[in-house]
Parts: structure tokens; sequence; C-alpha cells
């Protein structure tokens, strides 16, 4: 499949590569964000993009440039809510623009801090710990009006994420979330409610249960079986006085019923992390491990909002059924065949790449047993500069999409997943 793709780009014609479309995909790859790119992908429709010419441009990625800043680089970025965030990350100082690089993304503790963090504060410590890897480490800030466990945190990992991709040649199969305490407890929420860009999960001294409590204000309810495919790495401390290892082994267990693909650490000691030298290793491995697979042949998601959480790579729920709390869809592919079966959903979209499935023949999707669609679908330009602009990743390109309309009498979402997790969070009750 890839080498008929590569073959037909290379034999797209010349002459759409006209100015108008290399002043599209230069601003394009130069764009702040979403709304920029969106613009610049209107030059490039204009100009005659061809599908496979501009995939093939897409899929190599922007040309990177060997001036710029290494070492500790300091910003910040409004975000969509309104409020300033500061972060701050870290580049090899002997950075190659043509290599491609993993990106760390670590999240801190404490995030009951009434105020902002400002630049020059140090709410990471240790950054020599990561001054030698080789990767690009990125530390975002978190307060108490916006911590981890909010949409405004979502959209400002991925803000930061664009930012350094505009830059820097990030293997984006590559990019791992890491948190510490409450940083720990948000990894578990980016897990459930967005894990589009992340490769594997880091959660370190942290509780799942925390993001079940009314006085959390987690943004979303929470659902294990989200993490079904995720790769998750948890370490917490036998002597925590907050979050003790024994009482997050529970919830890990349920994950892995779940189908998540879970390493336990049970630590000496309590609320720190001193083994992480010791852990180094591991840890590297596990990463190298885990890449990030953008096209899974089999994926599920559960929403209670399409609004606020609809995605998991290339599924889309885009509306549940009157008078659910919550909505799922589960889908399989064999080549260019998918069998998905929902619950309390009323519309998904499937998401369709060349890496995945062959445009030259029919593609047949199946909703609770009865057919949805047969027949081929064309590729097109603007599907792939839409989902281009919205992700920004050349590792998952998007060529066309499926719109499904669930015909049969959608079943009830039911409570299971979310008692099961209640259940769990009565033995941490009063942490």
């Amino acid at each position: 499949m890839r080498g008929l793709v590569l073959a037909l780009a290379l034999a797209a014609p010349a002459h759409a590569q006209n100015g108008l479309v290399e002043r599209g995909l230069s601003e394009l790859w130069a764009a702040d964000d979403e709304a920029g790119r969106r613009r610049a992908s209107e030059d490039i429709l204009r100009g005659g993009g061809e599908f496979y010419s501009v995939y093939a441009r897409l899929r190599s990625g922007r040309p990177y440039e060997s001036d710029v800043a290494t070492g500790l680089v300091e910003e910040s970025r409004k975000g969509l809510d309104g409020r300033r965030y500061e972060y701050v990350f870290l580049v090899p100082e002997d950075y190659d623009p043509a290599r491609r690089y993993r990106v760390c993304v670590y999240l801190h503790g404490g995030v009951n801090r009434p105020e902002p963090w400002e630049k020059g504060e140090d709410w990471w410590r240790r950054f020599d710990r990561f001054d030698a890897a080789p990767q690009i480490s990125v530390f975002p800030s978190a307060w108490r009006a916006s911590p981890w466990w909010r949409r405004g945190q979502i959209e400002n990992l991925k803000g930061i994420l664009d930012r350094v991709k505009r830059d820097y040649n990030v293997d984006e199969n590559r990019v791992y979330l890491f948190g510490v305490s409450d940083g720990g407890t948000g990894v578990f929420y980016h897990a459930f409610e967005a894990p589009t860009p992340w490769a594997a999960f880091f959660a370190f001294i942290g509780h799942p249960s925390v993001l079940q409590s009314p006085a959390t204000g987690a943004d979303g309810a929470i659902f294990p079986e989200n993490l079904a495919g995720a790769a998750l790495y948890v370490v917490n401390g036998e002597r925590d006085r907050l979050y003790p290892a024994d009482r997050v082994r529970a919830f890990v267990d349920a994950y892995r019923a779940k189908g998540a693909d879970i390493v336990f650490r049970a630590m000496p000691g309590g609320h720190n992390t001193r083994w992480w030298n010791g852990e180094r290793d591991a840890l590297e491995a596990f990463m190298q491990a885990h890449p990030r697979e953008p096209y899974p042949d089999r994926i599920a998601w559960r929403t209670d909002s399409p609004e606020r959480s609809p995605r998991n790579r290339w599924l889309v729920v885009e509306e549940l059924a009157p008078g659910v709390d919550s909505g799922r869809v589960e889908v399989s592919r064999d080549g260019n065949d998918f069998d998905a079966r929902t619950e309390g959903v009323r519309r998904y979209r499937l998401l369709l790449s060349p890496e995945a499935v062959d445009f030259a023949r029919p593609i047949r999707i199946v909703t609770n047993g009865a057919v949805s669609f047969e027949g081929r679908i064309e590729p097109s330009a603007a599907t792939l500069l839409l989902w281009a602009a919205v992700d920004d990743d050349r590792a998952m390109l998007f060529g066309a999409d499926a719109p499904v309309e669930v015909e049969t009498p959608p079943r009830p979402a039911t409570p299971g997943t979310e008692r099961d997790i209640r259940e769990l969070r009565l033995e941490g009750e009063g942490e």
C-alpha cells in the first residue's frame, strides 16, 4: 500500500505544484495555529493542488532550519480560553534538523497554586535531569484556575506541541506524556480524554480517583474503557501518604481488564521521585517499545460530550442518541472492511488514510450488523488539508472520511464503566 501511494505521488502532474500551491504549503507550515493552517489550505486548493502531490509534500513535512534556539527556551502562549500559559522547553545543544526527535512533555505537581507561573520561575525542579536526553523536553504550567484536567489544558498542550513542531523536526509517533503528583493525575486525564497525539503515558505518584471527586472539577466523565490499547507506565510509592501504591493497584488492574497495556511499579518510599534515576533505563525501554500507531486495526471511544471529547485517532463520535449520558463506538478494520458496534451513538465518522485503506477498491462499513456504506470513496485534497490543519501531524494524514448515521436503534449507554470506577474509588475515600 505504501509503495502504491509513493508511486502515485511521484507520478502526480508537476503543473499542480504551482506558485500558489507552494505559497500555501509554506504558509501552512509557518502558521501559528489551526486557523492559520486552514487559511493556508485555501491557497493550496485554489492553486489546484492534486491529492497525491499534496499528500506526498505533507508526508515529507516542512523544511527545517539549523539556525534555531537550543538549550532552555522560555515562551508563553494565549489559549483559546483567553488565559496566558507559560512554558519552557529544552532542545539538545547539538540539535540536527535532519534528525527526527522524540518529544517528552512533563506535567508538574502542585496545581493548587492560586496564580499562574511567571517567566523565570522554576515550576519543574531538576532541569539537569533532562539536559543530556536525546529528545525535546517540554514543561507546561498549570494552576488552580487551569489544572491539568480541564479542557483548556488539552488545547494548551496541543498548541505547545504545534509550536515545537513548527521549528523543530519532531517524530510525531514518539511524543510521550509524563506527570508527577497532580501531573501524574493529569496524565490519566489526558489518556482518558485526548489520547490522539500521544504514544504512551507515564503517571508518577498520582491517582486517577482524584478525577472522580466533584471537588476536583474535572471536565467530563472518566471512562476506563477508553484506555483499551493505551500504553501506560505507572509508579507509586509504597508509603506515599497521599496515594499509596496499594490503593492505586486496584485501578491499574481494572484498566488492564479493559485492555490497557500497563507497567505498574510500587516503589519503596513516599510521595517523591527519588527512584527516577534508577528507573531511567526501564523508562527508556518502554518508550522504545511503544511508538504511537496512528492507524490501529481496532479502535474504540466513549464520550459524554462529542463537542469536548469526540475523537480517538481515526474514529470521531459526532452525535449521541437522545436521552443517553454517553455513547461508544468500537470499530475493527480488515483491509477496506470496517465492522462497527455502537452504543448510544447516532452519528460517527471514520477518517481514512492511504496508509490504511486502498482507495482504488470499494470500502465497506457495517454498523451493528447492517451495511452502512459500500462503494468507492475518492480521496480529496480538501479533506486531506482539513485534517492536516487540525492535527499538524505528517505521520497521521487522512485523505477521505466516511460519516455514518446509525440506523439501527441504539442501545442506551450503560453506566457499568462509571460504576466500576466508583466502586474502586470507595477504597480511596478521604485521600
